[in-house]
């Protein structure tokens, strides 16, 4: 997430001055790099922090959908985006002419 820009877009949030209790203020990593931009943690901890909270969320998925027997089916799609890459912003307009390209 760091190398891929999350700490510019956690300063942009900043920046917007938000209420704290929305969902795009809690999403992982943000209220951990938040305390690293105003100098409560380091960017070590930080990191070390999103990493766990990442984790436990992580763990908390598989937990339900092991419990969930509707949650067990699973649909392939085919796309021309390989491996598990979270996409961000940067990615955007990518993403939509892939998602509106034909067939």
């Amino acid at each position: 997430m760091l190398a891929d820009g999350a700490l510019d877009e956690v300063r942009t949030l900043l920046a917007q001055h938000l209420d704290p209790a929305l969902p795009a203020m809690r999403a992982h990593g943000v209220p951990e790099l938040s305390g690293y931009l105003r100098g409560e943690i380091t960017l070590e901890q930080a990191a070390i922090r999103t990493a766990q909270v990442t984790g436990q969320y992580t763990k908390r998925q598989a937990t339900w959908f092991r419990h969930h027997p509707l949650a067990a089916r699973t649909h392939t799609i085919h796309a021309r985006f390989a491996g598990l890459t979270q996409f961000s912003e940067r990615n955007l307009d990518e993403i939509v002419a892939f998602v509106q390209a034909p067939g």
